[in-house]
């Protein structure tokens, strides 16, 4: 009987820890937007240095 609560412990903590992980992978911003961001960013640094 304990192992049967134990198993349904681990059950719902694996649940919920795979549904923050799908929450936080949506949020991910994308290797396109994450390398305009990065261009951006030296292209102000670079206009500064001028």
């Amino acid at each position: 009987m304990i192992s049967y609560g134990c198993l349904a412990i681990m059950f719902l903590f694996v649940a919920i820890k795979s549904l923050i992980y799908y929450i936080h992978k949506k949020r991910a911003p994308s290797i396109t937007q994450i390398d305009t961001e990065l261009l951006a960013l030296m292209n102000r640094r670079s206009e500064r240095n001028e």
